[in-house]
Formats: C-alpha cells, structure tokens, sequence
C-alpha cells in the first residue's frame, strides 16, 4: 500500500470538509439575509451551547493521535495490517472532522433563530480553527511523495 495515496486521500477530505464548512453558513445568510429572527430567546442559550460544543469536541483529537501515531510506526507499508491503521486513521478523522464542524452548525441554528451574524462568523470561526487539528501533517505528507 502507498503511503502517498493515503496522506493524499487524508489531505482531500480535510480541504473538503473545510470548504464545506465555509459554505454552508455563508449560503445561509445569503440565502436568509432579509429574514428576521423566529426564536429570539434563544439567542444567549444558543450560543453557549456553540462554545460549549467547542471543548465537547475536543476528545476525538486524542484518538485521531494515536492513529497518526500508530501509522507513523508502520515499519512494512505493505503489510496485512497496514491497511488497517491507514483504514483507522482515515476513521478517526472523519470523525474528527465531523465533531469539529458542530460548533459551526449551532451558529447556522443560532442565525435562523435569531438573525445575528456575528455569532455565525465567531462559531464558524472556531469551526474552522477546530479543522485545523485534523489537518494531515504536511512533512509527512511531504516525505512520502519523495
């Protein structure tokens, strides 16, 4: 099993559930910008739970490490059980992915209910700053096309 194949596979699920999760909010303020709020009560509860979610997705960094880890220390890449720690670290960061967008989904949730942006752009933002951890390491990426 290629090692470069893999980091790739890694690199592109991350660049797409970046953009992913850059557009989505972006097209719903565009796409709801002249309606007014349906739950403005909402609006402090909403936005704590945004933040909260923050450090609620912290936990699957932990094992998306380990698998980073555990694929750094393939010494046979071609090996049966390879595959398999290629096959947990490609889980781990879907997942880690999927976590690390929460927050900005509860900042879209908060904008239809309330109409206020900034929160959007702030949740949106520590989305984004949450992807990052997923992102696959670039010297090794590196390496491996070498």
């Amino acid at each position: 099993m290629n090692p470069a194949v893999n980091w790739k596979a890694l690199q592109r699920n991350w660049r797409m559930q970046t953009i992913v999760s850059l557009i989505l909010p972006i097209a719903l303020v565009w796409l709801l910008r002249d309606s007014s709020g349906s739950w403005e009560e909402a609006a402090m509860p909403l936005f704590v739970l945004g933040l909260a979610s923050i450090f609620l997705t912290l936990w699957r960094f932990s094992p998306y490490k380990r698998a980073l880890v555990a694929v750094d220390q393939l010494s046979d890449p071609g090996a049966a059980e390879a595959e398999a720690t290629w096959a947990s670290l490609h889980h781990q960061q879907m997942l880690g992915l999927l976590n690390a967008k929460i927050p900005g989904w509860i900042g879209m949730l908060h904008f239809v209910c309330t109409g206020e942006l900034t929160p959007v752009i702030l949740l949106v933002l520590a989305s984004q700053g949450l992807l990052l951890l997923y992102r696959p390491p670039s010297a090794w990426v590196n390496a491996s096309q070498s």
